[in-house]
């Protein structure tokens, strides 16, 4: 990663200041993003990435959902880097540190804490050129793939049990 960045953890914290430029981000670079979306996905922020200058150039969001399939509840975490920012390193760095958190403060998420994390893969990039069945830095593995195509990934926490 040769950009010079921040990491800011922000879970279940204000975002404050930065929540407008959050939001701005994800109406630009989600065409899909509806308003009204904004207020509980601004509550869902892991982490976010800013520049040498203090702009947000990353986010991650997480939030707890049951997974039918998988008879247990997970985090379902989100990434978006700046298009200009994007490399391989700092998505992974993102997605490494934003399991990390999430791995050491799930057990406080009562009732039924989630056993890991669940994503949805959409990027066509990484879908092509990151095809190892489980990724080596966060470890996330294959699962298969949703109706729409998408890769599933999971992890699970240390110590999980089914």
């Amino acid at each position: 990663m040769s950009q010079k960045v921040t990491f800011e953890n922000l879970w279940r914290k204000d975002p404050g200041a930065l929540k407008k430029e959050i939001i701005t981000i994800w109406k630009q670079h989600n065409p899909a993003f509806e308003e009204n979306q904004a207020e509980e996905r601004a509550k869902q922020i892991v982490y976010v990435v800013k520049n040498e200058f203090e702009q947000v150039v990353g986010i991650s969001t997480a939030y707890k959902v049951y997974i039918k399939q998988f008879r247990n509840y997970f985090y379902s975490i989100r990434l978006i880097i700046v298009p200009e920012f994007r490399s391989q390193g700092m998505a992974t760095e993102l997605l490494v540190r934003s399991r990390d958190w999430l791995e050491s403060v799930h057990q406080e998420d009562k009732p039924d804490p989630p056993i890991g994390l669940i994503t949805l893969v959409e990027n066509e990039l990484v879908k092509k050129n990151k095809r190892e069945a489980i990724w080596p830095a966060s470890k996330m593995i294959y699962a298969g793939n949703s109706a729409k195509g998408h890769h599933i990934r999971i992890y699970y926490f240390k110590g999980a049990t089914l």
